[in-house]
């Protein structure tokens, strides 16, 4: 026999007359749900379908009844929230089994069947288990999960939280009716440390000895573009000058040569630097990548990299 969920409710009313505190309780909360429902019936036909939303699933938190779903699941495909209104819908028809007539069940299949083209599944796993995993800063589970998540097609935001390990966030693109894998590699904070013979103890993770000249190489790379940019400012100035001293009048031979003198020597005095600039900037990453790259087991190469930086010259010396 179909049951509204006004019929429910009402049963739940006319029990508590003569029932112990527990069902006054029970009925209370069952009035409390129904209120909740019509002010997001109110709410829905206004069209302010967060405000809808919010009152449909506080009236199915206070009391679960499968006709509740049918609301938030019509709410959430307005709200172009495509992965919670199939949800929604999928458990309605389920809860609801032979109780929902035959039309409305029909056109509920049928915004299924639409809304599976507009969502992807998302098979997510990680190195270890009991990893919190949030879709877009809502946690939907633990790992393992039991089943693929359910996503809105779209740039979506996935984060992997577990303690005593660094925090995954990473940003994944998702097509409609897409099936997809992810793997998150979580990284212990621990070190990984493990006990050592002889009497040790654990050992803790090495520390990288770093070279200076990387930094060495970067602050010689900046005093240069500095420079650069200087002598090119003043190349410039003196170019005008001596196109000034070309239309000026009177003018001497002298002059306008001085001022074609002073623009040259200006002008390749700033090539050169933007020339010492570059090379000082290849050889600083170079230095980075070869100093900054090393493994902890690799021993540091303190002097192995020495820049050498003269007059028209910007090198390096020693083994990489």
């Amino acid at each position: 026999m179909k049951r509204t969920l006004a019929t429910v409710l009402a049963v739940i009313l006319a029990a508590s007359v003569a029932a112990p505190p527990a069902g006054a309780q029970e009925a209370e909360a069952g009035a409390d749900a129904y209120a909740s429902w019509e002010r997001g019936k109110k709410f829905f036909k206004e069209g302010d379908y967060v405000a809808a939303m919010v009152q449909f699933k506080r009236a199915y938190e206070i009391a679960p009844n499968y006709q509740v779903l049918f609301n938030i699941g019509q709410t959430a495909r307005e709200l172009k929230s495509y992965s919670e209104a199939l949800r929604a819908l999928e458990k309605y028809l389920a809860e609801g089994g032979a109780e929902i007539d035959a039309e409305r069940r029909k056109n509920v299949e049928g915004w299924v069947t639409d809304l599976k083209e507009k969502v992807a599944s998302v098979t997510i796993k990680t190195n270890v288990d009991g990893v919190e995993i949030a879709v877009d800063d809502v946690v939907v589970g633990k790992t393992p999960l039991a089943e693929p998540i359910v996503m809105d097609a779209g740039r979506r935001k996935v984060g992997a939280l577990k303690e005593g390990y660094a925090p995954i966030t990473r940003f994944v693109e998702v097509a409609g009716a897409e099936k997809k894998e992810i793997d998150l590699a979580l990284v212990s904070l621990s070190g990984g440390g493990g006990g050592g013979g002889g009497g040790g103890g654990a050992a803790g993770p090495k520390e990288i000895e770093h070279t200076p000249w990387p930094w060495v190489g970067l602050g010689v790379t900046g005093a240069l573009g500095v420079a650069t940019g200087v002598m090119g400012g003043l190349a410039l100035s003196k170019k005008a000058d001596f196109e000034d001293a070309l239309v000026a009048f009177p003018t001497t031979a002298q002059s306008i040569e001085d001022a074609r003198s002073d623009a040259k020597t200006f002008a390749l005095t700033a090539d050169v630097l933007g020339g010492l600039t570059g090379a000082a900037a290849a050889l600083t990453i170079v230095a980075f990548i070869v100093d900054y790259g090393r493994s902890p087991e690799e021993p540091a190469k303190a002097s192995s990299i020495e820049p050498i930086i003269t007059p028209g010259f910007v090198g390096a010396r020693g083994a990489f």
